[in-house]
């Protein structure tokens, strides 16, 4: 079952990812099916018992979703047999990318993708137009508020970069209903959040609402030791290493086994939490999924004065 969090480590021995002169990063990016669905793994056994405990299971929430809270992803070997070979002809496009890649590997598998930008979009990119000074923030605006959270754009360069550039329309995406590539069109203004878990995490992302929704490629993950899943944090789902895409989820409670799975490259505000919290406890039907649309109106990137030390 997929994972939350999307982008690993890149100092990772078999997917470390290359940084060119200068800010500009490189987001190395691979198609991605519609089979598979992107979250982050449920609680793990006793914690929901606990979460279940403290906060409660609210009034109005039905469904059996057990299967997704119950499962973790399986881990793949990334030597696991077949995987050898020729890798200029291995992959073929619209092909469902293999978890776990190396970066070779990711490298083979995008240029067989047709990907415009031949899965490279850089952080200078993403922030085109942008004044170069104070906090690089986003900012969700929703009928109920906006929960604003900053973004790491030094240490989650790539994650940021490609958040970003869906965001404002200049990373281009997949359209499989139109089977094309779509450029200088926002990805996420529109979209709904489309599952939620009260004391664990609320996830959006996906124009479909179905959890399968992906722009048509991955990137690598992003793991820091020092960013770890508290409440508040903002990060990238996927269904297996270096798998994230598009789809993203905000912590509400501390879920340290997230840790090293998930990219966490923003932390969301005080204000920004009690907001997510507020739409994690609406009533929910199958696969937390709410019953009434809570739609992301738009995602603004901006930058704030950076606060005096």
């Amino acid at each position: 079952m997929p994972h939350l969090g999307d982008f690993g480590d890149l100092g990772d021995s078999s997917m470390a990812v290359a940084q060119s002169p200068g800010s500009l990063v490189a987001v190395l990016v691979l198609a991605l099916t519609s089979g598979c669905v992107f979250m982050p793994p449920p609680p793990l056994p006793g914690e929901e018992d606990l979460l279940s405990n403290v906060v409660g299971e609210p009034s109005g929430r039905g469904g059996d979703s057990s299967s997704d809270r119950s499962t973790l992803r399986d881990g793949q070997d990334s030597e696991a047999p077949g995987r050898a070979g020729d890798l200029s002809t291995r992959f073929k496009r619209g092909q469902e990318p293999e978890v776990g890649m190396t970066l070779d590997e990711i490298r083979a598998f995008n240029a067989a993708q047709g990907d415009p930008v031949d899965g490279l979009f850089s952080l200078d990119e993403a922030l085109a137009g942008l004044p170069s000074d104070g906090e690089l923030w986003v900012e969700f605006v929703t009928a109920r508020g906006v929960i604003d959270c900053r973004l790491f754009e030094d240490l989650t360069p790539v994650s940021v970069a490609n958040f970003v550039g869906l965001a404002r329309g200049l990373r281009p995406w997949f359209d499989s209903d139109a089977d094309t590539w779509v450029e200088g069109q926002p990805y996420y203004d529109g979209t709904t959040f489309h599952r939620v878990i009260p004391g664990f995490m609320i996830q959006g992302g996906d124009p479909t609402a179905t959890g399968r929704g992906n722009p048509g490629y991955v990137i690598p993950d992003e793991i820091h030791p020092e960013l770890g899943h508290d409440g508040g944090a903002l990060s990238m789902a996927n269904k297996g290493a270096n798998t994230g895409s598009a789809q993203f989820f905000i912590v509400l409670e501390p879920a340290g086994h997230l840790d090293g799975d998930h990219s966490v490259f923003g932390r969301c505000t005080k204000a920004g939490v009690e907001l997510a919290n507020e739409l994690a406890n609406v009533a929910v039907g199958a696969n937390d999924k709410p019953v009434e649309d809570e739609v992301v109106q738009q995602v603004r990137i901006v930058r704030r004065p950076a606060p005096r030390a």
